[in-house]
């Protein structure tokens, strides 16, 4: 009924199949080529919803940045899917990232908001927790963002930044780079990021690349930060 009343809501819901199918192409696609391979786990926000085409979200504004310096294009699959929550990373897309021979150079993941808005703030934790061990060495895993049930968010998003070192990856402060003013930076449904919303996101994971990738020329794999004890 939302959807009927607001034109705006029923807009972007229209890009939930029509993003998908692009990214399933464009994952076709990716089988081919020189370039690094980067894996992207997560739910709408990683299919772009909201912006004005499906490679227009933060995953297609940071590929962008990752193919400045690249002598190759980076080639992306993406596993994400709308509406998707944390249990269903862990049942199907780290699976399929699992199932990658070799293994991606890049892995990114983004997870958890649809979770604030139906599960209670255990359970987020316990999810996270088996999804940040179950990602490799040098992943990126990003905060919650700003918006959804903040002190809930503000809790993960502690257990995000105090063990997602100790598990061997890399921390991208989504919620450090969103929040107020919106104007501008949402969608027409009001809910998901529009493009500039979306830049704030890639802005996010953008600051922490060095850090996780050398260059795509071929150097090593990131390793696991000093300092940090390896996983349980």
């Amino acid at each position: 009924m939302i959807r009927i009343v607001l034109p705006g809501v029923r807009q972007v819901h229209a890009q939930v199949a029509a993003y998908a199918r692009a990214w399933d192409e464009a994952n076709g696609a990716s089988a081919a080529g020189e370039g690094e391979l980067w894996a992207v786990l997560g739910d709408s926000t990683a299919q772009g919803i909201g912006a004005p085409s499906f490679d227009k979200g933060y995953v297609g504004q940071l590929r962008e940045v990752l193919n400045e310096h690249a002598p190759a294009p980076w080639r992306t699959v993406n596993f994400s899917r709308s509406g998707a929550r944390a249990a269903d990373v862990i049942a199907t897309q780290i699976p399929r990232l699992e199932e990658l021979d070799p293994p991606p150079r890049l892995v990114t993941c983004a997870i958890g908001a649809n979770d604030l808005l139906r599960a209670p703030a255990d359970r987020i934790v316990d999810q996270m927790r088996t999804i940040m061990s179950r990602l490799p060495d040098g992943a990126i895993i990003a905060t919650l963002p700003q918006g959804l049930r903040p002190s809930r968010a503000i809790a993960v998003n502690e257990i995000i930044r105090a063990e997602a070192p100790l598990n061997g990856l890399v921390v991208a402060d989504v919620w450090a780079h969103t929040g107020p003013p919106w104007h501008g930076k949402l969608a027409a449904d009001g809910f998901h990021p529009g493009f500039a919303g979306y830049t704030d996101w890639a802005r996010a994971f953008a600051e922490v690349l060095s850090g996780t990738i050398e260059s795509s020329d071929g150097g090593d794999r990131p390793q696991r930060h000093p300092g940090t004890e390896p996983r349980g």
